[in-house]
């Protein structure tokens, strides 16, 4: 009798202080960050991981989420390849145990390990890949934090057509998912703003001669080539085209990166480019937060930084939410759900998701002049 009261007593003592813990209460929260950090795309890769990290210092120099909760960030290497993605985000969500996933950069590896996260049931922000297909799947689990494909492409050809009275277009493109479905939008909307591809050429992530099919495209005669790809082979093939004597303009999505002028020099000069952040914009959040990553980092970045930045506090807001709901945040289905009812203003604007997981945002058009890029006002 005696030991039963002892037991009574002491699951009484557990009850009370269980009932004392907020809901969701936790040591830390594990944020997993996958990313090229080494290979062809590592410089992409960084980019996209420094935010992310200037980000969670910046809370949990704060106390953490909620003033609580430090984050916990676990870094993976997936090198860009999506069997390696598939790997690292296993070990995230198996080993690692994280809450969340900022992740990855190319769409091909995104499509590939999010599947993981899905079936895991925790939910996952790509700051950078814009293969439409990443939020048409029906996974509940995705969200995208840049602009899809189709804006990309309607937003250039618009420009193309309506300032710069563009009839015909070259493209080239980068072999991968990224790539091919850029092309494929592309080719879909060009009647609809009255230009019409001449020729397209496919090249793989790596290649270095490009002059078969920057010879093929300038025998068509189109008045602009249309790039789709990344800033490493779009700087050879500006580079090609400038040893060759070949003038067309040139106008592409996908390589918004420093290194497109650092590879490129002289002959990106004029290179046109969309993009939904730009540190040229006068937009005082935008400012601060180009103040801040250059002063900690000392390098130019892309559009995927302060996407990736805005994801981390997008998140620990979902978790604040929730928090003050009574909500378990731990969870992954009710994170997931406070995530998808997301309203966040940050470096990047106001964020919020559609039914898909997608974000939609007014895009800018830069150009590169004199090695600076200086915003474009087109839409009168």
């Amino acid at each position: 009798m005696k030991k039963n009261r002892v037991i009574l007593a002491g699951l009484l003592a557990f009850a009370m202080i269980a009932a004392a813990v907020p809901v969701g209460a936790a040591e830390e929260f594990n944020l997993g960050v996958v990313c090229p950090l080494s290979g062809s795309s590592a410089v992409s890769g960084a980019i996209l991981n420094n935010a992310v990290q200037m980000a969670v210092d910046e809370i949990n120099e704060a106390g953490g989420i909620n003033g609580e909760i430090p984050i916990n960030l676990i870094s993976a290497d997936d090198e860009a390849i999506p069997a390696t993605s598939v790997t690292a985000v296993q070990k995230l969500v198996e080993q690692d145990k994280v809450n969340a996933v900022i992740g990855s950069q190319p769409s091909s590896c995104t499509i590939a390990n999010m599947e993981i996260t899905k079936a895991a049931k925790i939910p996952q922000i790509t700051p950078a890949s814009s293969n439409i297909s990443i939020t048409q799947s029906g996974n509940e689990y995705i969200y995208r934090m840049t602009s899809t494909d189709a804006t990309n492409a309607a937003t250039l050809l618009k420009y193309l057509s309506e300032y710069c009275g563009v009839k015909k277009i070259g493209m080239m493109y980068e072999s991968s998912d990224f790539g091919t479905g850029g092309y494929k939008t592309v080719s879909s909307m060009c009647e609809e703003y009255g230009i019409e591809m001449v020729g397209a050429e496919v090249y793989n992530s790596g290649d270095t001669d490009f002059s078969v099919i920057i010879s093929k495209l300038y025998s068509e005669k189109p008045d602009y080539f249309f790039l789709w790809g990344y800033h490493t082979e779009a700087a050879m093939i500006c580079n090609q085209m400038m040893q060759y004597g070949i003038k067309i303009p040139v106008i592409g999505y996908g390589m918004n990166s420093p290194e497109l002028t650092t590879l490129g020099g002289a002959a990106v000069e004029g290179f046109t480019m969309c993009t939904s952040f730009d540190a040229a914009d006068p937009n005082p959040a935008v400012q601060a937060f180009d103040k801040k990553y250059t002063e900690l980092f000392g390098a130019g970045y892309d559009q995927n930084a302060p996407q990736s930045y805005d994801a981390v506090y997008l998140i620990a807001d979902a978790v604040e939410r929730a928090i003050a709901d009574g909500a378990d945040w731990s969870d992954g289905e009710v994170l997931n759900e406070y995530i998808a009812s997301a309203a966040y203003e940050g470096a990047t604007g106001k964020t919020s998701f559609d039914e898909t997981g997608e974000m939609v945002k007014d895009l800018i058009i830069i150009q590169i002049e004199n090695g600076e890029h200086k915003i474009i006002d087109w839409q009168k």
